[in-house]
């Protein structure tokens, strides 16, 4: 359900099959570090498509979390009351400087 873009502002964007996206009234994604919310966007900051929400991180939020181990989730209510979420997805935020041209 979720794809990231790698880059210096990776893109986390997740598909849906089962729920129209024109449906979805609030949308919450977030980052934890262990226990710590490092990043939370709402539907207002998403790039809405046909089947999809997406998320650009800045420069400063990917920095602070280069070389941890991260958990993404999305939470949506849809504008008849139904709530849904993804499952929490891991990731490590691995430095891309070592790929860099200087």
């Amino acid at each position: 359900m979720a794809n990231i873009i790698r880059a210096t502002t990776p893109t986390i964007k997740y598909t849906f099959k089962h729920v129209n996206v024109e449906d979805i009234v609030a949308a919450y994604m977030t980052i934890m570090m262990g226990q710590e919310m490092v990043v939370e966007k709402d539907l207002v900051q998403a790039t809405v498509e046909e089947d999809a929400l997406s998320w650009t991180l800045t420069q400063q939020e990917t920095l602070a979390m280069t070389g941890c181990r991260v958990s993404v989730m999305l939470n949506w209510k849809l504008e008849d009351g139904t709530r849904g979420a993804s499952a929490r997805t891991t990731l490590f935020m691995e430095s891309n400087d070592k790929n860099e041209v200087i």
